[in-house]
């Protein structure tokens, strides 16, 4: 295949799976925020973090589980 071998292949399609799962974990944790009673401040340095440490920063979101759900927006 024109010099490209399978370990090649492999560790991008990884690359590429890891991107993906920060991507979606990110959007999760994101709409997840805009439903939780916090202040504005601790709102942007949820986002700040969220969107600058990948993956841990969504994890850090969801062990952390910051505020409480609106009362209006209940699941």
């Amino acid at each position: 295949m024109l010099g490209v071998n399978l370990t090649t292949w492999l560790f991008q399609i990884v690359n590429f799976l890891i991107l993906a799962g920060w991507i979606v974990l990110a959007i999760v944790a994101l709409t997840r925020l805009r439903r939780c009673q916090l202040d504005d401040t601790t709102l942007v340095l949820w986002v700040i973090v969220i969107l600058l440490i990948p993956l841990l920063g969504a994890l850090a979101f969801f062990i952390v589980r910051p505020g409480k759900p609106r009362p209006d927006e209940e699941r």
